[in-house]
């Protein structure tokens, strides 16, 4: 066999164990989130996945040969780690955010679902009208209120008064479902997550600990590797296609310029 052939058979090769690990790992996460878990195997999982994603990663970035950018003499001239620029801009990274991304949309998604199809979330609005009400309420000294900021209880209190609830529980019921999808089929990642991560810190400013801190670290990374979490998905075409707005794309905006006309 000539070397191009076999080339490509360990590209393969590795291609399909770097999916076999990521598919490992999201269920490791799974695992290590679900109410049903032990703590003992919730805690072995997420170790075991810690370590999955720490040695898959160490693998990929062995060949990987990072570009060279100048530094400007508004900038700090320290040369970016290896491995965060891996992760940040290597298409070969790409499978390390595939586990987490399959992980957050699978949670996102059943949520949703779940939600629509209690009709006191959909029909009414109840349901979320009696969790803003727990949220707002204060209790007897020494018990604290559930929110902690003025602010925030005023702007659920507000809320609450203005009977919100009717339609803004499409909002939170739809907007999980949108996100789980885009997270899952790896269309505008890096957006569905920062609303994902909107949606728990506006639980979490609520008083409702639950999963919320550990779906915002995972949001966390998605966005930071924005280039390339999606790159196993949708993303590998939108990107290119859509553009961003300081990098045009193959569409353009009336009367803009093309891509190669950009300075």
């Amino acid at each position: 066999m000539d070397e191009g052939g076999s080339f490509m058979e360990a590209g393969m090769a590795r291609r399909l164990g770097t999916l076999v690990a990521a598919l490992i790992g999201g269920y490791l996460l799974y695992l290590g989130a679900s109410s049903e878990t032990s703590p003992s195997t919730a805690f072995w999982s997420l170790l075991g996945g810690l370590v999955l994603f720490v040695a898959t990663l160490f693998f990929l970035q062995r060949t990987y040969q990072p570009g060279e950018d100048e530094t400007s003499p508004d900038e700090v001239a320290i040369r970016e780690w290896k491995v965060a620029r891996f992760l940040r801009r290597a298409r070969d990274a790409a499978p390390l955010f595939l586990g987490v991304r399959l992980f957050l949309g699978w949670e996102w998604l059943t949520s949703g679902l779940h939600k629509f199809q209690d009709p006191a979330w959909l029909q009414t609005g109840e349901a979320l009208r009696a969790y803003w009400e727990r949220a707002v309420a204060i209790p007897d000294p020494p018990a604290r209120p559930a929110i902690t900021y003025p602010l925030y209880r005023s702007f659920i209190q507000f809320m609450l008064d203005n009977n919100w609830h009717s339609w803004f529980s499409y909002l939170i019921v739809f907007g999980e479902m949108l996100i789980g999808i885009g997270l899952l089929v790896g269309g505008l990642t890096a957006i569905a997550a920062f609303f994902g991560m909107l949606m728990n810190f506006t639980f979490l400013y609520a008083g409702s600990v639950s999963s919320n801190p550990t779906f915002i670290i995972l949001g966390l990374l998605i966005i930071m590797g924005w280039r390339v979490a999606g790159w196993w998905g949708l993303d590998r075409f939108l990107l290119p296609w859509l553009g961003t707005p300081w990098q045009p794309g193959q569409i353009r905006p009336p009367g803009g310029a093309s891509p190669e006309q950009q300075p």
